[in-house]
């Protein structure tokens, strides 16, 4: 009888003692790698550099490598390609692709309104000001080129103005301080002593910048890995509200390339990202007014079970409650 209860003993013992180790083991366990497009250095994407900065990524088993691809265009063909396992790309860019049969679909979104100023050059003080004039955009095609066009058009400029492309964000930005453009409509001033003429998100227009994208074949694949990726983005955005320091010092990080202060491109994160990244039927729907689409679609866009699931079992609750973190 001894024996059995020594041996007994010994066994819990064991267990005891190599818990801690257990744990650790777990913690330590090979995370899945994913690669993570993005399209633009811009605050829009401060949501899954957070993520990055903050851990939830590796939270999730994710280990996520970020990936700058300066096109909305290029990103989508490097998530077409398998290059990418997911991307935040220019939602024209998205949407377009999908339209011509690329198998991608829209899984989140960053906004649900343009978070784009027009800004002028300082002896600019009216819109009509412009007529004749040329506007700074990255490229044709892109998120900039959609929104100038949508402020154009409400303002009453459409056909009156010239667009011109100058390649990345910091080519346009530089185009504007070079005098090459008196008008550049871009998440943050491109210039000292621009002027901010129209906040497009003050227009009234639905709009996503840039949706969150995966491949069909991979969210059929792997709906699991796409939830984490989602879940991680979703801390990413709450952790920016949340932890301001860490945040600022990110944003600084990120956003270098394009100068500015953290404080303004932190201003710009609390008032334009959505909290909740659901893709709002209304922005797709200018989108598809912007890319020359009419009639019916044939092919599905988006996709918001996983938000929706998420949304559903109180996981937007839960993070707030805890703060973010």
């Amino acid at each position: 009888m001894m024996p059995t209860r020594i041996r007994v003993f010994s066994l819990l013992l064991a267990v005891i003692l190599t818990a801690p180790a257990a744990r650790s083991f777990a913690a330590d366990a090979p995370k899945e790698k994913i690669t993570f497009g993005y399209s633009a250095v811009s605050p829009t994407m401060a949501g899954v550099w957070m993520a990055k900065d903050i851990g939830a990524f590796e939270k999730y088993g994710l280990d996520a490598q970020l990936i700058y691809i300066a096109s909305g265009a290029v990103v989508i063909q490097a998530l077409v390609g398998g290059s990418l396992n997911a991307a935040l790309g220019a939602s024209n860019a998205v949407v377009a692709a999908t339209l011509k049969g690329a198998p991608i679909l829209a899984v989140g979104s960053n906004t649900s309104r343009p978070g784009m100023v027009l800004w002028v050059q300082p002896d600019i003080s009216r819109p009509e000001q412009l007529a004749g004039k040329r506007l700074a955009i990255t490229r044709y095609g892109s998120s900039s080129d959609f929104v100038t066009r949508l402020i154009t058009k409400k303002l009453n400029l459409d056909g009156k103005v010239e667009i011109r492309q100058f390649g990345g964000v910091v080519e346009a930005d530089m185009g504007f301080r070079a005098h090459q453009a008196e008008g550049r409509v871009a998440s943050q001033s491109p210039a000292p002593g621009a002027r901010a003429l129209v906040d497009a998100a003050e227009l009234g227009i639905p709009y996503s910048m840039n949706l969150l994208a995966v491949s069909n074949e991979y969210l059929k694949k792997s709906p699991g890995t796409v939830e984490r990726i989602i879940k991680a983005y979703i801390e990413g955005i709450a952790a920016l509200r949340s932890r301001k320091q860490q945040a600022l010092q990110m944003l600084a990080k990120y956003m270098g390339p394009r100068g500015g202060a953290p404080e303004m491109h932190y201003e710009f994160v609390t008032k334009y990202l959505d909290a909740v990244p659901r893709v709002d039927p209304a922005a797709v729907d200018t989108i598809l007014e912007m890319v020359g689409h009419s009639g019916p679609v044939n092919v599905k866009l988006y996709d918001n079970a996983i938000i929706d699931k998420l949304k559903a079992e109180g996981f937007f609750d839960k993070l707030q409650q805890a703060g973010g973190k």
